[in-house]
């Protein structure tokens, strides 16, 4: 019969220490449930290797688990366990190995990720997304004031689109509900209302990126307005002051691609999404915590984030 239950008392004690420590780093109450289960399978792995305290664990049987999660059954669906969910058990083995060497234990060396089979992202660069930045500032000189101040007006809402869909990582259809109101400048976050599944979340906001929101809101959008006397709440307004939808978003970002005159860029074609994959593989790749952009993102659950963990064994 297998063992569902803890015994050995070191381990209970650093699984209830390991817990208490999550809550204090502020993770949600969601995040503490999923570790909890993980690192109780690690335990129990653990100790059906005979294993009875961390400072016996040897990377070898510590390696050995991911082949463990890798060959049982998912006990929901009766297959066998999805790469993502293997990647969130490895993420939780390697935090608790955090917590162990933050409380003085040794511990063995971190689990690498496996390959996830989802679909390759089309990511862009660093160097790409400053490349499409640069590129809305580009002058254009026309001999009509009215044209040029517009033409001025729509590449403050450019850098305005590009600091909300990468600066912010929201989604195309976030982007395009959101209203002058939902910009919190003294906060510096953004307020998304309509986030999937209808979950709401605040986005923080960089001083650059914020800087450009601030300048479209004081000066292109008030310039744009002057086309519609209706006066919409729509953060994104087209050249007529009219609301803007996705397409002519897209539309936009496309004309910046083809601005940059990157050959490679033009090639990847991206859209509104590749921005938000783009900011959450950078994130991942400076160090932020999984958690962190699972929260950032408003992925429902780690799964979900669990896309662009590949790119920690780079």
């Amino acid at each position: 019969m297998i063992k569902t239950e803890i015994i050995t008392p070191q381990f209970r004690a650093l699984q209830t220490g390991f817990l208490k420590w999550l809550k204090t780093l502020n993770y949600s109450p969601e995040t503490v449930k999923i570790r909890k289960r993980n690192i109780k399978e690690f335990m129990l792995y653990l100790e059906r290797c005979s294993i009875e305290n961390v400072e016996s664990m040897t990377d070898e049987k510590v390696k050995l688990f991911t082949r463990y999660l890798s060959r049982r059954e998912n006990r929901r669906y009766g297959s066998g366990l999805m790469n993502a969910s293997i990647n969130v058990a490895i993420g939780s083995v390697n935090k608790f190995f955090e917590y162990l060497q933050h409380t003085g234990y040794p511990v063995p060396d971190n689990l690498k990720y496996i390959e996830n089979n989802y679909k390759s992202k089309n990511i862009l660069t660093v160097k790409e997304i400053r490349q499409l930045y640069d590129t809305t500032c580009q002058t254009r000189h026309f001999a009509n004031e009215h044209t040029q101040a517009k033409q001025e007006a729509v590449s403050q809402r450019d850098r305005a689109m590009l600091s909300i869909y990468y600066g912010c990582g929201l989604r195309k259809s976030e982007g395009t509900s959101l209203n002058t109101g939902d910009i919190l400048i003294e906060r510096k976050l953004v307020h998304v209302r309509k986030g999937k599944g209808s979950r709401e979340r605040y986005v923080p906001v960089t001083d650059n990126n914020l800087k450009h929101i601030i300048e479209y809101l004081q000066y292109g959008r008030n310039l744009l307005l002057m086309e519609n006397e209706d006066m919409p709440e729509s953060f994104f307004i087209n050249r007529y002051g009219e609301p803007c939808c996705a397409q002519s978003l897209s539309a936009r970002l496309a004309r910046l691609v083809k601005n940059t005159g990157n050959s490679v860029l033009r090639v990847k074609k991206p859209t509104l999404h590749t921005l938000r994959h783009s900011i959450a593989t950078h994130l991942l790749q400076q160090g932020m915590e999984i958690e962190l952009i699972q929260k950032f993102l408003g992925h429902g659950s780690l799964e979900a984030t669990q896309i662009y963990t590949h790119l920690a064994n780079d």
